[in-house]
Parts: C-alpha cells; structure tokens; sequence
C-alpha cells in the first residue's frame, strides 16, 4: 500500500519477519530451516502414530490443531511486524551556471547592432521556453559566478508537475476499502460461527449415533481456524477499528481532510526578471571554481548536469582541466553553452580616456587614452584629438594627433598626451580613430570628456588642533602645488608664527562670503567647541548647500571630548557631518586605540577597492600592490556603525579588535546634502612616506580632487548633480545625488524627477531620483543606476521650463578591467574539451559561427540531459497497535487450537 506523504515521498506498509532481517550467515537460515523441518516432520510423525486406531478424519483434525499451534508460535519466535516506511524520491537536478563577469558584457556577436552576452543570456532565460523545459525532468538551481571563489544562487526552480509525480489521496479507510474489510470480517464470522455448529454437532453425533461424527470434528477444526484467521487478521491489520466497527455494527471514524485552502491553491511562482538580475560585474572569471563550488554543494548522484552559460575565458581560480577532472570523477557532465563570436572581431576600440577635470590655464595637461585592437594586427592608425567649447554638439578642431601600429590582438596600448588648456570655461575634448578599414564597430571609435579650464586656484582651509605630523605634511604638499591656494588654522599657533600657507587664520570665518571661497577643508582633529554655534550653523550651509568638500581626520585629543557633549548644537551638528556614528563613550582608550605597537595594514571593502582616489597608481594591480607593501597604522578612533549611506572603504586589520566578526572602521565617506565628506580613523596617511613620498602626495592630491568635485560641477543656479563614481567598471551601481530648488531658489518638492543616461550609441535610460528622508538639506534627491557596459556615458537632469531650461550634467566613465579584455572572442576549445572530458556536450548561444553551430543550440541540450532521480527506502518503527493486536490474536488461535486439541484427546480418551 502507497500513500503519498510529500511531493517526492510516499509511504509504503510493508510487513515482514524481524528475526530473519536481523539473522547472517548461511549456517543460521540452514540451522532454521532444518530445524523447522524436523519439528513439523516429529509432529507429524508422532500424530500418525497415536491417532492410528482413530479415525482418519479426527486424527488429520488433530495434527492440524497442533501444526497451527506451531505456526503461531513461529510467528512469535520470528517477530512477524508491520512498519509504515518512506519511500523518498529525490528528484534528478540541473545546475545553470551563469557568468556574470564583465566580459559577458562585450557583443554576442559580430553584428553591429549585437546585444550583450549577458543580455543574450537574459534573453535566453526570459523570452523561451528553454528553462521550463529543462524544469520538465529536474530540479533547478541557477547560479552566478565571476570574480569570488563561492558561486551565488540566483533562482531555485521546482521541477514540473506531471501525471507521475502526483499520487491522488485517498481517506484512511476509503468507502470500498471499508466495505471489503467489512465484509472479510463478517466472512470470517459467519465461517467461525459454523464452525462452531459443526463443533457442537460433532459433539452430539455419538449420542444420535451419526456415522458422520469424524467428519464433523474436522469440519469444524478447519472451520473454527479458518474464521480466526480470517477474522484476526483484519482486526490486527485494521488498527483504527473495533471488532463492532470490523462487523458493520458501528460507524467508522471520520477521517479529517487537514487540507487547507492556502495548500489547494498554491500561489503561482513569480516570473524573474532576468534582464536586471543579471549584471555582467566580475572583475574576473572563476569557471573552474564555479564548477568546483556546484559539486560541492549538490549530490552528484542527482546531479543530472551542469549548464554552464559562458564565453569560455577563466582568467582566475583553478583551471578548467581541473575542474573537469573533479566532474568527472563524479560522473557529472558539463554542457558548455557559448555566447559570443568564435572569431576575435575585427574592431579597434578607446578603451579608457583619462584627463584631469579642472584645468589651470599655462599649465599643461595630461591626457591618456588606451586602445584595444583585434583581428587589425600590423595595421596602422590615426588617432586624433580634437578639442572645443561644451557647447559644440562635437569637437571640430584637432589639436594632436598620432600613428599607431596596432599589435597582438587583445593588447591595450596605452598613449599619454601632453595638451595646452586653452580659452577659460568648460570645453570638451574628444579621442577618435581614423583610418581603421574593416572595423565591424565603429561606434566605440570615439570617446568623449569634458572638462574646465578655471582661472583660479583650489582653495582649501586647513584646521588643525594641533600640529601634527599629518597636518605639516598636507600643509607642505600643498603650499607645493601650483593648482592650489591653501590656508592655515593653527587652534594650538601662537601670534606671529611661521607657516607655510597662503593665509594664517586665527578663527573660522564667520561671514559666508570669506567661508564659501574655500572649495575644501581638511580638519585634523580640531576643538570644534572653540568656535561659536553661528560659525558651525555657517560650516554646514557651505556643506550642505554649497557643495563644499569636508575631510575629517580623527584624533585622540579633541575628539573624545567634544563628542560625549549632549545638548550642545554645536556637538550635534559636528557629529552629522561623519558619516559614521561617534561613540562618545568619552576616553579614547575605551572606543579605539593610541600608542600601539604594532602597525595594521587597511582592510578595504570592494567599495574601496574601487574608489578611484584611493588607487595610488595607473594600474590598480600595482596600487594594491603598493597598500600591501604600506606596513599599516597603529592607531584608529573608535566608531560605531557607519551611517545610512555611507560607505565604508577601509578598516583597521587587527583580529584583537574585531567586535562580532566586525572590524573598527578606518575610512569612510558619505553625501551630505549637494557636499561631500571623507572620515579617516587616524591622521597616520603620512607613513605611505616609507614607501614613497610620491604615494603620500598621490593620496591627499586625489582626495581633494574628490571632495571639491561638488563645487566644481556647480553649473547651474538650480542645483547640483552628483554621483559617488565619476569612473566605474562595468557591473558597479552608481548612487546619484542631487540637491535641487524652484525657479524661485526654495527647495524642490516635486515626489520624483528623472534623469536621463545618455549611452555613447545616444540611447537614453531613465534613472529616477527620488527625495532623501533625514537629510540637513530639503530638495535632496537620491538614485542609483547600474553601468552595463562600457564608454562615455553623461547623465542629465533637466529642470525648468521652454523659457527657462536648465540641464545639469555629469559625466560617467564606464571601464572593462584589463584581465578582461585580453581574449574578447568565445573560447571554444577549452568549452569542448570540458565538455568531452564530463561527457556533456558545447552548444552555441550565440555567435554561430563556431564548429557547432550546424549540429546543436542550447534548446538541443535540454534532450541530451538524462534524468537521475534517486529512490531511497527510509525504515519506519514497527506498529505498536499491531504488535498489540497481532500478540492478541496469535495467543487466541494458539490457546483456541491447544484448548480444541485437548478437548478431543479427551473425547477420544487420547493422552
């Protein structure tokens, strides 16, 4: 009997003889088996012999009343049971393994107007049926992969239903069950009840003087046996039951259908939006760990294959051989489905263009541009830069140019430019490639930048509580730098000293004309409690309105003090600016560490692996080089967490001051209304001098670049718009801010406004911004957009009206990592021998020019994937009322038969 218990489980009664499951050996099933022989033989043996002078009817009822008494008690030397046992299916499984690396957003073909991979693979996945169909005969786990080790589970999908796999329920007993058992049971009474007639017949035959007496003592014996069996065996097997329930006298229990509406109706599953879930971000791609990391969290005995979507380059992680031994060894095969074009594609591309955003007019520049080229080796080149006012639609005038060999496919050929800033305002400069004959893509030819020619200096105000090294060095770079016009305020200096500044300051300016000249202050650790309320409300207009740059260095000495004020505004309003959460637990011991003695290297979080100012070089291989060179810090102030956000981009390495797996936080940044602000745990950056002094200044230099970027896109009276990134990769999600008022300059209330990303192709996205609760600043508004693919992009927020228009604009450029790009055609070679290696089969998903393409799709794969479900016996408890019953009813038929049997020798004055 089965009854099914789940949608891969069905419960099976299964009744056997304990003793013999538990007996090993020949020699034991040889020992019982003779020896059951034997006994039966004995029997029979020694009735014969004492019911010779009988007659041959009473004597065969005889030896029957004794055999079944050895049958029953052999029931009980072999523990005949009843379990109720699980028979669980585990359905046959199907791995899609995704890469999401920002290769896969390179075209999937060779077409002009070709999508990408990723959105090739988008497409596969939402717009056919391929995924329903491998869901018909597996279970289905789709996965991401690209630069980390652990794969990252995308969808979970159930295998379909079929007529198969669902078994219908039926009640506990049914109504044609109930009435065969019942009428079993009355069978077995009526037969008992003649068998007791024949047995009081035969008890009067001698006294009527019937001649067919013997007749009916067998009769009966067969009788009375048969209608115990009959009718026990129902009643032990039918444990829900009474003997008046068995015999029709009483109504059965009333099974209850625990069925509720919400299992009877099951929600339909929500379709997956495939094109947003999938985001081609990895830096790099992992397919033998991916591999790796599927066989060990599925069964390999259900795994029936793994579907891996890919254009076949593992540039990190083990290699794919590997990985296919592991499969293998496992019995599990890889399909291998390709996306991309088997044939580098016959294209040179502006990979990267990089130039400052503000320029000083007689100081040169630098522009850099990276070109890659495929399929072009030995070609030539002109690569021309061409120059004029934002306001041209495109620069016409070209200021330099240069001929360039194009080398081995897939190299990136770095080119620098040394440009003289002309006329003062906003130009745009623009990198184009002339005479490439036979490129398939020429829209990614040309790039584009804008940038400002300013007449005069950054200005930025230094605050200092005291002079610290980190101060002097800053103060000293700074005083250096042409581009830069610094002042000082010395909280600890004395009247008439010396300092290497443009202007000594002795307060904070009070007069919003003197403090919104400055477009960055750097405060290293300052008594903010010197200075009046009206001077702090001062310092957060310019943050928060005019889009200053604040960079706060902790330290040990006054920040410990001010911060556990309470009911101080000026206190409060400091601690807004961080974008972390003081602890204000009072001395610095308590929350952080000062004089340690051991130097930490700076743990950075992926955010800060991709921050640009942080990157000490031209190559973020050889910054991270340089910060695991960088010995460390030894001290930090103690925050908590960081702010509603803000991003974290660094904290301090030592293990001994990890709280709940967490690390002190090191460095840190945030918005604050149209301004920005940087948070670092200690002013110890002046030790990257060990390593080169060059980094130190590469550092600071970079930081205040970020932190007066707001004041410098401030092309519009309206407002300002932001984002965290100017320079992305592919895959990242950009946060927008913007800080926006009406035409009559009051804060903006409008519930949305949207912005348009203007792709280099000028396909235009819309990315909505929306307002920010809890910011100093009404008229904040906040999104984000996520960069799929790489070039120029400009994002543009128009406000106004026809007589009135506005548009804000910030540029975004979107980057492909170097490992990335060095083989942008499918590799196929290293699919195929996967495949061949697992005994799967390569597909094409796009690009069909490979050797495949006549032979199979993706859709062809599905059909070669061989179902591996797996059946497992679960062993339940033996039946406890069972048991009961059945002791009961083997001790009826053994005490009925003994008693039945004496009561005949008795008659036949046997022994």
């Amino acid at each position: 009997m089965n009854e099914p218990t789940s949608e891969n489980a069905t419960q099976q009664i299964v009744y056997q003889f304990e003793r013999l499951i538990s007996l090993t050996g020949w020699w034991t099933w040889a020992a019982i088996v003779v020896g059951s022989i034997a006994l039966l033989f004995a029997i029979a043996k020694l009735y014969r012999r004492d019911t010779a002078e009988l007659p041959r009817a009473t004597g065969l009822a005889l030896l029957i009343l004794r055999l079944s008494a050895m049958v029953a008690l052999m029931f009980f030397f072999l523990n005949f049971e009843r379990r109720a046992q699980q028979q669980v299916t585990r359905p046959s499984e199907a791995v899609v393994l995704i890469d999401t690396s920002q290769s896969m957003s390179l075209p999937a073909d060779q077409a002009p107007d070709s999508p990408a991979r990723i959105a090739a693979v988008a497409n596969l996945l939402q717009e056919t049926p391929w995924l329903d169909s491998v869901a018909e005969e597996h279970r289905v786990a789709v996965y991401g992969f690209d630069d980390s080790a652990e794969i990252r589970e995308l969808a979970s999908i159930a295998k379909a239903s079929s007529s198969t796999d669902v078994q219908p329920k039926a009640a506990d007993p049914s109504p044609t069950r109930q009435s065969s058992i019942v009428r079993i049971a009355l069978v077995g009474a009526v037969v008992l009840g003649f068998g007791l007639l024949a047995l009081l017949a035969s008890a009067i035959a001698p006294l009527m003087h019937w001649r067919w007496a013997s007749g009916m003592i067998l009769a009966s014996t067969i009788s009375l046996l048969l209608g115990t069996v009959l009718l026990t065996s129902v009643w032990s097997v039918e444990t829900s039951l009474s003997f008046r329930q068995l015999l029709g006298f009483a109504a059965p229990p009333v099974e209850v259908n625990e069925t509720t509406e919400e299992t009877q109706s099951a929600e339909p599953e929500e379709t997956k939006d495939w094109r947003n879930t999938l985001i081609a971000s990895g830096s790099s791609s992992r397919i033998g760990d991916a591999v790796r990391g599927v066989l060990g969290r599925h069964d390999p005995s259900t795994l029936a294959g793994i579907l891996l979507m890919t254009d076949g380059q593992n540039n990190a992680g083990i290699p794919i051989d590997d990985a296919a031994a592991f499969a293998a060894r496992d019995g599990v095969p890889v399909y291998p489905i390709g996306f991309g074009s088997p044939k580098p594609p016959v294209n040179v591309r502006i990979v990267d263009l990089d130039l400052p955003r503000r320029v000083y007019p007689g100081d040169k520049f630098a522009l850099s541009v990276v070109l890659q080229a495929s399929g072009m080796m030995g070609k030539k080149v002109d690569l021309e830069i061409l120059e004029g006012p934002d306001g041209e639609a495109e620069p016409s005038e070209i200021i330099e140019s240069k001929t360039v060999l194009l080398d081995e496919d897939g190299k990136l050929t770095g080119l620098r430019f040394d440009l003289d800033p002309p006329s003062i305002g906003t130009r745009k400069i623009a990198v184009r490639v002339r005479g490439a004959s036979g490129d398939q893509s020429p829209e990614d030819n040309q790039r584009d930048a804008r940038y400002e020619v300013v007449a005069r200096k950054v200005r930025v105000l230094l605050i200092a509580g005291g002079p610290t090294r980190e101060y002097r060095f800053v103060r000293n770079l700074l005083h250096r730098d042409r581009e830069v016009s610094v002042d000082v305020l010395l909280q600890t200096g004395q009247e008439g000293m010396s300092q290497e500044a443009s202007e000594i300051l002795t307060d904070l300016p009070s007069s919003a004309e003197q403090l919104f000249e400055y477009d960055a202050i750097v405060a290293f650790d300052p008594d903010w409690m010197a200075f009046e309320p009206a001077q702090i409300e001062l310092l957060e207009r310019w943050l928060s309105d005019m889009s200053g740059g604040l960079i706060l260095v902790a330290g040990p000495v006054h920040l410990p003090e001010w911060s556990r004020l309470r009911g101080d505004v000026r206190a409060t309003t400091v601690k807004g600016f961080f974008p972390v959460s003081l602890t204000g637990r009072g001395p610095i011991i308590d929350s952080g560490r000062v004089g340690g003695t051991t130097p930490w290297p700076l743990q950075f979080t992926p955010d800060g692996q991709r921050t640009e100012f942080l990157s000490l070089t031209d190559n973020p291989a050889d910054s991270a080089d340089v910060w695991k060179e960088f010995s460390g810090i030894y001290d930090f102030v103690g925050v908590k967490d960081p702010k509603p956000g803000a991003k974290v981009l660094a904290y301090f390495s030592d293990p001994t001051t990890s709280v709940d797996s967490r690390f002190p936080i090191y460095l840190a940044s945030q918005f604050y209304g149209s301004g920005r602000v940087f948070f670092q745990g200690s002013g110890e950056m002046w030790r990257l001098r060990a390593v080169s002094d060059s980094y130190f200044e590469t550092y600071y230099t970079k930081l205040i670049r970020w932190a007066t970027e707001g004041r410098l896109l401030r092309d519009s009276t309206r407002g300002v718009l932001l984002v965290d990134k100017p320079r992305a990769m592919v895959g990242e999600t950009i946060a927008v801010r913007a800080v926006l008022t009406d035409a009559q300059y009051r804060p903006l209330t409008e519930p949305r406004v949207t912005a348009e990303l203007v792709s280099p192709s000028g396909a235009k996205q819309e990315v909505v911004l929306r307002p920010l609760e809890g910011q100093p600043r009404p008229g904040t508004y906040g999104g984000q957009f996520v960069a799929r693919q790489s070039g120029s992009f400009e994002l543009q927020l128009l406000l106004g009206d026809a007589l009135d228009e506005q548009i804000l604009r910030q540029p975004v450029q979107i980057l492909l990592p170097t490992l990335e790009l060095e083989r942008p055609q499918r590799g196929d070679e290293p699919l195929m021998a996967l495949a061949s290696a697992t005994g799967g089969l390569f597909a094409e998903g796009s690009g069909s020019e490979g050797p495949q393409s006549a032979i199979r799709n993706a859709l062809d794969i599905v059909a070669a994937i061989e179902p591996r479900p797996q059946t497992t016996i679960l062993p339940g408890t033996p039946d406890r009322d069972f048991h009961r019953r059945r002791n009961a009813s083997l001790m009826w038929l053994i005490g009925g038969a003994l008693t039945l049997e004496w009561l005949l020798r008795r008659l036949n004055r046997l022994a």
